[in-house]
């Protein structure tokens, strides 16, 4: 009998997923164009995970156990990625979990439940992937994210920037040949890209970014915040009782102090949704809580628009000046700008629009869906590619496009550790990469003490210029590489050659030569 085991075929399609913070969505390009497969009956899902008495739990399920059950639940995981964050869950004592794991459960229920709709004929498993992240991710937010497709089983063809894909969802619908500004708005992360676009008839199509820009840790969960706190704080005056303060003695059980919360998270965001819509929405929330008497407190408030746009003002105000900070990049003033793409589903506040049209003295272009524009670019670009031994038939010359031209910028200020805590960049953000061949670049050091034999090469990145590794001004250690076999000499004697290499997605090799020894580094996260 033979051990051999039959290996499933793999679908020659390439899906196009947009990993997002709040919500992530998923697409596929067939018959010449990108299609939305819908979960659950929606066209996005939940970027929410949870552990159940000891099962995993993800979606929209998990979504609604955040407040309930806090300890068990994670959402906001992209805000993580590639950091030290890390988590044990109750219902699961002794398993740690990261941003990586979590990351990687969410992705393998989207493609899951994507392969069991019916909407798409795979012809195979779903395993090749075009996976959107936000455009100031560093390297060891994309290494974690790659790692992330790997862990649920799938091979990661390319990590798209967000505004990109946007870009590209605009783009190839009819001819363009304009200077785009992408605000994307989402759950939890901003970011402001300007690109060149060309989709002319007859032309290869390309892309060219011009500047990038953003706010890690920003977006429509912030909102909804907001409006959580003047609600609370109306609710406090009215029966005494703080239902966002979990360490105060208020005689409440915390169970029903998180249980109230869970109630008032959903009223917030259903809240900001009709906010969109009219200029008043009414909160309602019967049996919100009961008090240390045994009373029990509805809570019953209308906010105005004009409360909640003062109150998320300051948010919007950021939004702002990292828009203006990309135009600077780009050298580009307003009248530069042929159109203003709305990507994410935090655009829809009318503040974002407002504010926009005031500083461009035009209104945004709305004729592209911003909760499914990224997934939907993926696509796009997805069928650009060819897919690893797969053969050329296998997918159908509709379902496929000719070759995007790409050309990035470096996103962030790129350079080593030098004597004296000092910051020496190698290669400056905002700089042009190839679209044919890495960016490159080479620079020499001397040994800084008598007979060392291996040397640390700490690799930072930061997004200003810096003179100095301080932590605080925005620079931050992206790994630690070692150089063995260093020949022993004297001080200064011995030269140190230091490469970086950075690739269309902003992924960065490093590699140092000396007379003694010549060698790739391998990243060790510190």
């Amino acid at each position: 009998m033979s051990n051999t085991e039959i290996i499933p075929k793999k679908s020659p399609y390439i899906m196009g997923i947009d990993l997002g913070t709040s919500n992530s969505a998923i697409a596929v390009f067939l018959k010449g164009q990108a299609e939305i497969i819908p979960i659950e009956s929606s066209k996005t899902f939940p970027s929410v995970f949870a552990m159940r008495n000891g099962e995993k739990v993800v979606g929209r399920q998990a979504r609604a156990r955040q407040m309930i059950d806090p300890d068990n639940t994670v959402s906001s995981i992209k805000r993580e990625i590639g950091g030290s964050w890390t988590k044990e869950f109750n219902d699961k004592p002794g398993e740690v979990y990261t941003p990586t794991d979590i990351s990687a459960e969410i992705l393998l229920q989207l493609v899951l439940k994507a392969e069991q709709e019916h909407t798409v004929e795979w012809g195979g498993t779903p395993k090749y992937a075009v996976i959107c992240i936000p455009a100031n991710f560093n390297d060891t937010q994309k290494t974690a994210t790659i790692e992330a497709g790997k862990l649920a089983s799938l091979e990661v063809l390319y990590l798209l920037e967000e505004p990109v894909a946007a870009a590209m969802a605009y783009a190839m619908e009819k001819e363009r040949d304009q200077t785009i500004l992408v605000y994307d708005l989402g759950g939890g992360t901003f970011d402001v890209s300007i690109l060149q676009v060309d989709s002319s008839k007859g032309e290869t199509p390309e892309f060219k970014i011009l500047a990038k820009e953003g706010v890690p840790k920003l977006g429509g969960d912030d909102f909804d915040y907001k409006i959580m706190e003047i609600a609370a704080e109306k609710f406090k005056n009215d029966s005494g009782v703080d239902i966002l303060d979990l360490k105060k003695d208020q005689g409440i059980k915390t169970k029903w102090i998180r249980e109230a919360q869970q109630k008032l998270q959903e009223a917030a965001e259903t809240a900001k949704c009709e906010l969109s819509e009219s200029q008043t929405a009414t909160i309602f929330i019967p049996n919100l809580i009961k008090d240390e008497s045994g009373n029990v407190h509805n809570l019953e408030m209308d906010i105005a628009r004009r409360e909640f746009n003062d109150a998320i003002s300051g948010l919007i105000e950021q939004s702002k000046e990292a828009v203006d900070k990309a135009l600077a990049s780009a050298k580009l003033g307003i009248e530069d700008i042929s159109r203003i793409i709305l990507v994410g589903g935090s655009t829809r506040v009318p503040l974002v629009k407002e504010m926009l049209t005031k500083m461009f003295d035009k209104e945004p272009y709305s004729d592209t869906d911003p909760d499914t524009a990224v997934a939907r670019g993926a696509a796009i670009f997805a069928a650009s590619l060819n897919v690893p031994g797969t053969e050329p038939e296998e997918r159908l010359e509709k379902d496929k496009i000719e070759p995007i031209i790409l050309t990035n910028i470096v996103t962030h200020f790129l350079g080593i550790e030098t004597a004296g805590g000092k910051f020496n960049c190698l290669i400056d953000k905002g700089k042009d990469i190839p679209a044919d061949a890495p960016l490159t670049y080479s620079k020499e050091y001397t040994t800084p003490r008598d007979n060392i034999t291996e040397l640390a090469i700490r690799v930072y990145q930061s997004d200003r210029t810096v003179e100095y590794l301080r932590k605080e001004e925005g620079v931050e250690c992206i790994g630690e590489f070692f150089l063995t076999g260093i020949p022993s000499k004297a001080r200064g004697e011995e030269r140190i050659n230091v490469t970086f290499e950075i690739n269309q997605q902003n992924l960065l090799k490093v590699s140092a030569t000396s007379s003694g020894s010549a060698q790739d580094l391998e990243i060790k996260r510190s």
